[in-house]
């Protein structure tokens, strides 16, 4: 009997252990009621909002957070915006478009700590015509709705490629970007943006372009050569800018002497052709990060000895070096400037919460300063160095850290500071 009894302990073992599994897949597999499929789905959707460089909305619509940091939406939404926000109740993030599938209106954007909760995405295999389906969206801007339609067909092009998700019904007028859920909260679909009445009005974008989004985007960024700062009315990714043109930039600035710490903002102005000007034009660049111009120095070290166009240039390739000699007169000091640049290793860098690829760039050389932008006075030599960590993908610098010491008597001087960025917004 011993030896019978261990073998039926284990089959039984076993089969009551196969059992829980089946139960917990039906579970998992069971159709949610309307009202608890909203409450499981309805955190992933948020408010998205294009505005233009003055502030103004330029349209309001849905994005479907996808994970942590990341939400998809209608490339239409976002046409012409300087900057996009993602809104719900009180709370408000600032977003960036990463990656532009114009071709299918499908976009990602990026959202520094940013969290959301899981979202499964249904299978291709598992769309069957006439499923029941929920879509969950903030029509024009305003409070989650719950609307209940069905799955009228499925639109594959000749190589047998999802093409669209075709309703029953038109989505609700200004539903575009909404989230399209099965019966057990899946994402099957995102919402597109047509005119009521169109022959588009009841297609949707199906859920499972969004694993393909980095790739098409990327391809689409390289084609363009340009960063997908701007959706341009068209569809095509904006003009000729190739950086993320935030509306504030803000950085900390700390003085290492007095271990003293102070916010640095740089305030965008209304835009003018391919310039980016900030703070009254205190601050300009061209797109890429090149500054053309810089009359207000408010960033210490950083601003007061740039060189001519900026602490980085547009091309950097690993083991690049050059030299650079110059003079400017900025924060009432007159300087000159001997350096050589060497472009070091490319490494990461964390701002917001977000990882940026970075090149660093090693500044070493020679400093003369002349008080209040007059005479000498002694001696006022000194050894320089200082380190840039550039974004090419933000086109500006994410970190910057110099130290020099020279002179003697009244003319002395000693610099030792750090500048990092803190947010774009």
């Amino acid at each position: 009997m011993k030896h019978l009894f261990l073998p039926f302990t284990l089959a039984l073992a076993t089969a009551l252990s196969a059992s829980a599994a089946s139960a917990q897949d039906a579970r998992s597999n069971a159709a949610l009621a309307p009202d608890a499929l909203f409450a499981r789905v309805s955190p992933n959707v948020w408010v998205v909002q294009a505005i233009d460089a003055q502030g103004k909305v330029l349209a309001s619509g849905s994005a479907v957070a996808t994970g942590a940091g990341t939400a998809v939406t209608s490339c239409q939404l976002l046409a012409k915006a300087s900057t996009v926000a993602l809104k719900r109740d009180n709370v408000s993030y600032g977003a960036t478009l990463v990656f532009p599938d114009v071709a299918r209106d499908l976009c990602q954007l990026r959202i520094a700590n940013f969290v959301a909760p899981p979202l499964g995405i249904a299978p291709s295999n598992a769309l069957q015509v006439g499923m029941p389906l929920y879509i969950v969206g903030s029509p024009r801007g305003k409070e989650l709705t719950l609307g209940i339609g069905m799955l009228a067909g499925v639109r594959r092009n000749d190589a047998g490629q999802l093409e669209a998700l075709q309703l029953a019904a038109p989505a609700e007028a200004g539903l575009g970007g909404a989230g399209i859920f099965d019966a057990q909260g899946r994402l099957v679909g995102v919402a597109g943006v047509s005119p009521a009445g169109s022959a588009s009005a009841n297609l949707a974008m199906p859920a499972t372009w969004i694993a393909e989004l980095p790739m098409r985007g990327q391809l689409a960024i390289e084609r363009l050569g340009t960063q997908p700062a701007t959706i341009s009315a068209a569809g095509a990714t904006g003009g000729s800018s190739n950086q993320v043109r935030p509306s504030v930039v803000e950085y900390q600035l700390h003085d290492r002497l007095t271990n003293i710490y102070r916010k640095v903002i740089y305030r965008a102005d209304p835009p003018t052709d391919d310039r980016i000007s900030f703070n009254n034009g205190g601050w300009v660049e061209k797109p890429g990060g090149e500054v053309v111009g810089l009359t207000t120095a408010i960033a210490g070290e950083f601003d007061t000895a740039m060189p001519p166009g900026g602490w980085a240039r547009e091309h950097l390739t690993e083991e690049a070096a050059w030299r650079t000699r110059y003079d400017s007169t900025r924060s009432g000091m007159r300087i000159n400037m001997d350096l050589s640049a060497a472009v070091m290793e490319d490494t990461t860098l964390t701002v917001g919460g977000q990882e940026y690829k970075v090149v660093r760039i090693e500044y070493r050389g020679y400093t003369q300063r002349f008080a209040n932008a007059g005479a000498v006075v002694g001696n006022q030599y000194g050894r320089y160095q200082a380190d840039v960590w550039f974004s090419r993908e933000l086109g500006r610098v994410i970190r910057f850290e110099a130290k020099t010491r020279g002179g003697a008597g009244g003319g002395a001087f000693q610099v030792n500071e750090a500048l990092e960025l803190v947010s774009l917004r």
